[in-house]
């Protein structure tokens, strides 16, 4: 499939007669699903593009040179802030990214370009940044002076030039390394006058940064770039000189690999073809599965244990659509990081727990059903999606029949291409349930079988069951709110609480009730739960029920409180905390233990270990709310600062259970 391309004539015509479906089957299979590269690629495009946007405080029209089958187009347009533009040399690169563009790059005829000229084809157009991320090396040396005029001459006043490509070199080189046969170029010394060059060293393995801008003395200057993660940090000038003494070393490194290719030419044309043999193979495996589907059905239809029963919303889970992508309830809140936008998060469209924890996650979002399997029909809409969105790796957060149906058809279909995990949201106390504890065996021996690739749980200490389970806990997040959304807290307080949780002795639901009643600060109790009580017990408080409402409702009514009282007798981690403290509206919550973050000021306020007491409930009640009272600032700042400790640590964990 591969040659030199060893003038322009040669580079054009190889990409030209390249299908974008089969080069990225051939990158997939060089690079693996949800390689560490293409992530570390997006997170300093990301930041960059961050950048570039506070200092402009506007939408960023971006143009990535050489964009192909669209790698980098959804987690690009997907950045806030950003429209997304793409431009390559061949319109059947193209193919895969018009016939399914992310769903910000639209109208794809004015988003997706092709041509032999990015300066005809782009002609009165202008973006804010232009990137290239491992394009140029395709380009030989003898036109790269001409084609980066060019992407300058696009590049609007104030804005960038960004090349993420190879490790800076003080001269033109031919790459024998890889395939198909790359140029290495000198950046530093082929930068057109009136450009000044901040250049960094491998902030992504094997490829160096050089962000180019215009500056007002007309000559070509030189900088080092700060920490990219720091916005405060600034370039610091060096010389040409300096840059090409740094650069020797890649020349030395390059000779050696160079002599090593050259005494034997054959291995380079081995590689080659084993790559392909392997790229063929991988296809036609991956019809044969699919063919296969059909057949899988019928086994997953088998009797199996009944889910534990749910009360939907307001919806019978039979009238919902099978497979829901997507839905603006999944995405509204979630939180955005490049770092995750290759993250599948699959769910049930009916545990309103489980599914509100997965929606504020940072990634794509499928929601299925819990009390039917799917049709062959939903199973390959739920595939197709999959790999259109270019997604890594699916986290199927709890379990039942049909998430074991769909992950099976995941790991059958799509091979070795997709990493699948499984984020367990229970704990032991539920096992007396036959149906917990089945499920949470089936995940631990799914994960045996190379089914699943790893399985993690909200409750720690859970890799004491199972040495497969990954042992550090993940924690879940609070919604993603601007502070227009968060709303202010009323003025005074208004002596209400809001209790949310069902009439079960986990829950600890009367506990909860009668302490609301004994607290002093307090006149009115919202509850959702249905339950009896006896006339000698009624208390003297106003209680409202309210029926289960939608999300938005509760947190309406969430914000018109004092106080959120869960506090439950086994609990993992509770979402109505997490809402509240986005709220800044205080959670009462049983003990979670969550290591270091239990340690908190916030934590230690609302975390109680007696949650069985009246007494001690009704304590705690009037300890949060006097301070509520007395310090609303203290409190605020309180809970903004375990957010933010929180949230930092939950991507930091969650990004290692993704890449485990």
């Amino acid at each position: 499939m591969y040659k030199e391309l060893d003038s322009t004539e040669d580079s054009l015509q190889f990409w030209k007669s390249t299908r974008g479906s089969d080069y990225r089957e051939v990158t997939l299979a060089s690079e693996g699903p949800g390689t560490a590269l293409h992530g570390r690629q997006t997170r300093v495009l990301a930041t960059l593009l961050k950048a570039e946007q506070r200092r402009g405080d506007a939408t960023l029209d971006v143009l990535e040179f050489g964009c192909g089958f669209g790698r980098l187009a959804g987690p690009v347009a997907a950045l806030p802030g950003v429209r997304y533009h793409g431009y390559d040399v061949s319109v059947s690169m193209t193919e895969p990214l018009r016939q399914e563009p992310p769903p910000s790059v639209s109208p794809v005829a004015e988003r997706i370009f092709h041509g032999d000229s990015p300066r005809k084809v782009l002609a009165g157009r202008s973006f804010d940044c232009v990137f290239s991320v491992s394009a140029l090396g395709y380009t030989p040396s003898g036109r790269i002076t001409g084609l980066m005029e060019e992407l300058g001459d696009l590049v609007r006043p104030g804005g960038s030039l960004i090349l993420l490509e190879n490790p800076l070199v003080p001269v033109s080189l031919w790459d024998f390394s890889s395939r198909p046969g790359r140029w290495l170029h000198p950046f530093a010394s082929l930068l057109p006058e009136g450009w000044d060059l901040h250049h960094a060293s491998e902030p992504v393995s094997g490829q160096d940064l050089y962000l180019l801008k215009r500056n007002a003395e007309g000559g070509r200057r030189y900088f080092q770039v700060g920490n990219l993660e720091d916005a405060r940090s600034e370039s610091q000038p060096l010389g040409l000189q300096t840059l090409h003494e740094s650069a020797f070393l890649r020349l030395l490194d390059w000779s050696e690999k160079a002599s090593e290719q050259l005494s034997r030419p054959e291995d380079a044309r081995i590689a080659e073809l084993s790559q392909q043999l392997s790229t063929e193979a991988e296809r036609l495996a991956r019809r044969q599965r699919l063919r296969s589907l059909s057949d899988d059905l019928a086994r997953f239809r088998a009797p199996r244990m009944s889910p534990p029963e749910v009360k939907p919303l307001s919806t019978p889970s039979k009238a919902l659509p099978a497979v829901v992508t997507d839905a603006a309830l999944d995405t509204r809140w979630a939180h955005e990081s490049a770092r995750f936008n290759g993250v599948l998060h699959l769910f049930h469209q009916d545990w309103h727990g489980i599914r509100a924890a997965a929606g504020y996650f940072p990634g794509r979002k499928m929601a299925i059903p819990s009390e039917r399997t799917l049709e062959r029909h939903d199973l390959l809409a739920a595939l197709a999606y999959v790999e259109k969105s270019l997604c890594h790796t699916v986290i199927v957060h709890a379990f039942s029949p049909t998430a074991h149906q769909v992950v099976e058809a995941l790991r059958k279909a799509l091979g070795s291409s997709i990493r699948l995990l499984a984020l367990w949201h229970g704990s032991t106390a539920q096992f007396p349930n036959p149906i917990e504890i089945d499920y949470f065996g089936q995940l631990v021996e799914l994960q045996r079988r190379g089914i699943l690739n790893a399985v993690a749980t909200v409750k720690p200490g859970m890799h004491l069951l199972a040495e497969e389970v990954f042992p550090k806990t993940v924690l879940n997040v609070p919604p993603r709110m601007s502070e227009a959304e968060r709303g202010r807290p009323p003025s005074r307080p208004t002596r209400e609480a809001f209790i949310p949780i069902p009439n079960d002795w986990r829950k600890n639901f009367y506990t909860n009730l009668f302490a609301g009643h004994a607290s002093s600060r307090l006149d009115t109790l919202h509850v959702t739960a249905t339950y009896l009580m006896p006339e000698a017990l009624r208390g003297p408080k106003r209680v409202v029920s309210v029926p289960r409402p939608d999300r938005a409702t509760m947190f309406d009514l969430v914000r018109r409180c004092d106080i959120v009282l869960n506090a439950s007798l086994s609990e993992c981690q509770p979402m109505t905390a997490l809402e509240g403290l986005v709220l800044r509206v205080p959670c009462l919550h049983g003990p979670l233990a969550l290591g270091a973050l239990d340690a908190h000021p916030y934590q230690k306020l609302t975390q109680m270990v007696h949650v069985d007491s009246v007494e001690r409930v009704r304590d705690a009640i009037d300890q949060v709310l006097e301070l509520r009272e007395r310090s609303p600032a203290e409190l605020t700042g309180m809970m903004m600062d375990y957010e933010r400790v929180l949230t930092q640590e939950a991507f930091r964990v969650l990004e290692e259970f993704v890449q485990s």
